[in-house]
């Protein structure tokens, strides 16, 4: 993938996607919550607006992601003829065929009138128009943006779920304002969510103290399996088939696991590897990688570029082909080379 450009100001892109007559917003395949706060936050403003706008996701969608209020207002993507002929394909969280392979068949005939909005810095949908920061924290920061450019005519944020989503995608995407991508803008828009009558305590326990006990099981499942690398500066941990099989967790159920490791003071860089049987039958390999802020950081972006992903450089993914012990050597291979690197 090559480094992924605005060629719209945000001005610009709030009149188009205000403008269009018929939008479909959507995102990357199992989304996370920065991509369903975007869409719901973004669905929602168009609607308050009195604009036609029509959500898609596509599968496994988390349940606690799915239980947002106002989640219900997109449908699940279950195969091609579903979008119809909108007048706008506005794209979130995301420039990467490789995420929207589901869709990928109804959505390149729609290229010359789709939007990307994204904060990742690479990308390969050739999207008419692209707002891209990759300073922003969340992709949800860009969405209020646009809602801010639309000015005095509609008040987006007076619908609860609107200013919900958009503090769920700040959250999501920032480990609850932890990670090194929080930046003042990103405790601004919080601060005014939170001003607006957000309930941070009550969304943190509905995020992250719901899951269930399959889930712990699973990531039980993937610490015994942890391997570590270069003298415990990086670490590996593989989930199979059979770990979802026996544990009957979900593949969306690996969110944050990779976080883990990271507790750990020497390690830098954790991957986790994933291959579950889906319901479509993908049997894809899939890849989490995440590293720590600081002096000698490792770019991960650059790491899942070996397998056609991309991210950022704390946080990115990708998802590959083969066999899981071919792909488990091979990050063996580039983790080893990009410590010794950042050790120079």
């Amino acid at each position: 993938m090559s480094e992924y450009r605005s060629n719209i100001t945000v001005q610009d892109a709030a009149h188009r996607v205000g403008a269009a007559s018929h939008v479909v917003v959507t995102t990357h395949a199992k989304p996370d919550a920065d991509a369903i706060g975007s869409v719901i936050a973004l669905t929602r403003a168009l609607r308050v607006r009195g604009s036609r706008a029509d959500a898609w996701l596509m599968p496994p969608v988390p349940a606690h992601l799915a239980a947002l209020r106002g989640a219900d207002i997109a449908r699940i993507y279950e195969g091609p003829a579903s979008l119809g002929s909108p007048e706008l394909v506005v794209v979130l969280d995301t420039g990467a065929w490789s995420q929207l392979e589901p869709m990928r068949s109804e959505l390149e005939p729609l290229m010359a009138r789709t939007m990307v909005v994204d904060h990742h810095l690479s990308g390969d949908v050739p999207a008419a128009w692209r707002l891209v920061d990759g300073t922003a924290a969340a992709c949800c920061e860009l969405v209020a943006q646009l809602l801010d450019a639309w000015g005095d005519q509609v008040d987006a944020y007076g619908d609860a779920a609107v200013a919900e989503a958009l503090f769920v995608g700040l959250a999501g995407d920032t480990g609850w304002f932890r990670f090194s991508n929080t930046r003042p803008q990103t405790h601004g828009l919080a601060a005014r969510l939170l001003r607006l009558g957000v309930d941070h305590s009550a969304l943190f326990h509905q995020m992250q103290q719901l899951e269930r006990p399959q889930k712990l099981a699973l990531l039980t499942r993937a610490l015994a399996c942890l391997e570590w690398v270069d003298d415990h500066r990086g670490a590996i941990m593989v989930l199979r088939s059979s770990d979802f099989d026996q544990t009957g967790a979900k593949l969306e159920e690996t969110e944050n696991i990779v976080d883990v490791p990271q507790m750990v003071s020497t390690v830098q860089v954790v991957v986790l590897i994933t291959q579950a049987d889906t319901s479509n039958g993908d049997r894809s390999i899939r890849m989490s990688f995440r590293s720590k802020p600081g002096p000698g950081a490792i770019d991960v972006a650059r790491l899942a570029q070996d397998f056609g992903g991309g991210g950022h450089a704390r946080a990115a993914g990708a998802k590959t082909g083969g066999s899981i012990e071919d792909v488990v050597e091979k990050v063996k291979t580039l983790l080893s080379d990009a410590m010794t690197e950042s050790a120079q």
